[in-house]
């Protein structure tokens, strides 16, 4: 199970892993501290944990069996719930975090969606994913994503601040990490 291979203490270890985590951190710290995040896709908390000893205040949200992992890494505040049907207030978020996640989805549109719409405005949106075609080759992806074919699925809705590429340290892909802005404008 993918789940249980990313959860392990060896998977966190991983360079690549521990590169993209302080990536993700960066970015947030960047925005300020005493944030609203909500980390979707948490799997065991990791990236929530360090994000909390941040001084933000996270939300995680993961499926309803992933979510057991979480709670035993005692991540603060941990809900089931489905990334692309967020159960959260509108306007509720300063940061939506998905880390690994949209490739995974079934309709990752939709997702974009409900990040929109849970965001603040002028909210920022993280997205990190393995880069490019290849990447449909592990670890049961049902999507692959480049800088470009991302840009396209945000349409106007998010402007791109920042976007960093990690080499496939250990991994057959690099990753993007993409730090988005809320815009004022939506697109359906």
């Amino acid at each position: 199970m993918a789940a249980a291979q990313h959860s392990t203490a060896v998977a966190r270890a991983r360079p690549l892993n521990v590169q993209r985590i302080q990536t993700i951190a960066d970015m947030v710290s960047h925005l300020g501290n005493g944030l609203m995040v909500l980390d979707v896709g948490c799997g065991d908390g990791t990236i929530s944990k360090y994000l909390w000893k941040m001084g933000n205040y996270v939300t995680s949200v993961d499926l309803p069996y992933i979510v057991t992992l979480a709670h035993k890494s005692q991540v603060p505040l941990v809900v089931a719930g489905d990334a692309e049907q967020l159960t959260f207030a509108s306007n509720s978020f300063d940061v939506v975090l998905a880390s690994e996640v949209v490739e995974h989805l079934w309709n990752p549109h939709s997702f974009l969606d409900e990040a929109y719409r849970v965001l603040r405005e002028n909210g920022h949106l993280i997205i990190s994913t393995p880069e490019g075609k290849e990447s449909l080759r592990y670890d049961s992806h049902k999507y692959y994503f480049t800088v470009e074919g991302l840009t396209q699925m945000l349409g106007a809705r998010f402007t791109i601040r920042e976007v960093k590429r990690l080499k496939p340290i250990g991994a057959p892909t690099p990753t993007i990490i993409l730090l988005l802005r809320k815009s004022g404008i939506t697109t359906n």
